[in-house]
């Protein structure tokens, strides 16, 4: 939980993280010995015992597909370096601050690769963001029996993602005027801007500049 509480990650996503991590969600297994509510237990999906694990990475609802892909398109430093997800990794993304295996091209005696700070904090922010995303698409599937298609997926994902960075340009220039923060800011962000425009130097300070 310690890592959970990094403060890359927004508040709302470190406690559903601290949830997950001590199984208070009422899913799964917590509805099997309740009459009447027994076969709340199963994904409506994939109709097997709900987990954490299950509803985050192997659920076959759209969003839980959608959202990874999503996220690894939009990862900019290669797929080599893009990590297996696993609810490990998910519940300990704070916690990814070194060239870890977990972070590691695949392979036998490949040498490691020092992962940029400011690559580390965007895969931080992407796999916490996307996580927490497809959590709160599946309540809204599951309680609210609303389904969602692709390009409501895709605009829901884009536009938590582009919340996170309008979010890093205020603090770096209207709030901190920090410059050690403004260079983590940029570092962060602007490998993954460049893959969909010609970043203008002062991108910062613009709120026209998103990713997508």
């Amino acid at each position: 939980w310690e890592y959970s509480s990094d403060r890359t990650i927004r508040t709302r996503v470190q406690q559903f993280l601290y949830k997950s991590l001590h199984g208070t969600q009422k899913i799964g297994e917590f509805w099997r010995h309740i009459p009447g509510f027994e076969t709340r237990q199963n994904c409506t999906t994939c109709d097997i015992t709900e987990s954490m694990d299950h509803i985050l990475i192997h659920c076959t609802a759209t969003p839980t597909r959608a959202i990874w892909e999503l996220a690894k398109n939009t990862w900019p430093h290669g797929h080599r370096l893009w990590p297996e997800i696993t609810i490990g990794l998910i519940l300990g993304c704070g916690n990814i601050n070194t060239p870890a295996r977990d972070i590691q091209p695949r392979g036998v005696d490949q040498p490691q690769e020092r992962i940029p700070k400011g690559a580390i904090r965007l895969l931080q922010i992407l796999i916490s963001e996307s996580a927490y995303l497809i959590w709160v698409l599946r309540c809204e599937r599951v309680i609210q029996m609303c389904p969602h298609t692709v390009t409501e997926v895709n605009n829901r994902w884009h536009h938590a993602i582009n919340a996170r960075l309008t979010d890093d340009k205020i603090l770096a220039t209207k709030i901190k005027w920090d410059k050690k923060f403004t260079r983590i800011v940029k570092s962060t962000w602007e490998h993954v801007l460049r893959k969909t425009m010609d970043l203008p130097d002062d991108w910062i300070t613009s709120r026209e500049v998103l990713v997508g």
